[in-house]
């Protein structure tokens, strides 16, 4: 399936069935693949120069809406 045509709704049904429907077990792999992209954006942070971000540095932690 094209990604671009993908809807949010299909991904979450994905995401459920590969985890058999587990929705406790989803939630975890998804805040367990969160927690490490946020560590490679950290590291990304430490190995960029201040000039090729132009001073921007990411703002760390987002409250959920």
């Amino acid at each position: 399936m094209n990604a671009i045509l993908r809807q949010p709704e299909d991904e979450i049904d994905e995401a459920l069935a590969y985890h058999q429907g587990d929705a406790r077990a989803t939630v975890a792999a998804l805040l367990a693949e969160r927690d490490f992209l946020l560590r490679e954006i950290e590291y990304a942070t430490l190995a960029m120069s201040y000039g090729f971000a132009r001073g921007w540095k990411p703002a760390g932690e987002k409250i959920a809406r």
